[in-house]
């Protein structure tokens, strides 16, 4: 099992995957916990520096927060690859297993593997391998602040297993391209329309955790 620190720091990255800052209810509904331990695991990884915490402007991750980020979603998404390209498991287990497996931190082993995977850049679930460390996150957007008549690509998308399962579901990948062709308030939905005129349909509790990027006319 990965230790306290590292479940928390990865967790409140892909809390603010798409913002800035982040909050304890979001982070316990995450990680399936109390707010209570939140507070005091937050609590922690502010006395140690890598993260922040303000009352109006919720929990953001440091300088420091952030290099510790990278290291672990780069092993964390190796593994991810190594699972679903040589190991060929079925994509809604890979995220739980290669969390286990991410522990690893032999310099030779993880070049060794990035070599075997032929340098790969994304994650079975288009997340980045080589995250910069001087940037807070990719310029992404969640799909739930899309407009109608906009297009957009999916760039990644949260990994838990109802996400991936719903995607599978819906037959979404990453790197795929949909136009928003309708927004239905009274029943929380979105429409999508890809390139060969298929329409999905996405609840709008699923698309705050679909990340997008514009694609320009």
């Amino acid at each position: 099992m990965r230790d306290s620190f590292s479940n928390y720091l990865k967790t409140i990255y892909e809390a603010s995957f798409t913002k800035e800052h982040t909050t304890n209810k979001q982070i316990a509904t995450l990680m399936g916990v109390l707010p209570g331990s939140v507070t005091e695991a937050v609590g922690n990884l502010v006395i140690a520096g890598y993260v922040t915490r303000q009352k109006y402007h919720g929990i953001s991750l440091t300088t420091a927060g952030y290099q510790q980020v990278c290291q672990l979603m780069y092993r964390y998404r190796l593994c991810e690859v190594w699972l679903a390209k040589i190991i060929q498991l079925p994509l809604p287990v890979i995220p739980e297993q290669a969390w286990l497996m991410a522990a690893i931190d032999n310099p030779e082993l993880l070049r060794q593997l990035d070599i075997q995977l032929n340098h790969p850049q994304r994650s079975p679930f288009g997340g980045q391998l080589n995250i910069q460390a001087n940037q807070p996150g990719p310029a992404w957007h969640s799909l739930e602040t899309i407009t109608s008549g906009q297009t957009i690509m999916i760039e990644s998308y949260l990994e838990t297993v109802s996400t991936i399962r719903y995607c599978q579901h819906s037959q979404i990948a990453s790197q795929q391209i949909f136009t928003c062709v309708g927004k239905a308030n009274d029943i929380a939905i979105i429409t999508l329309l890809d390139s060969q005129q298929r329409e999905v349909l996405i609840n709008t509790a699923v698309a705050r955790h679909l990340y997008v990027s514009k694609v320009e006319q």
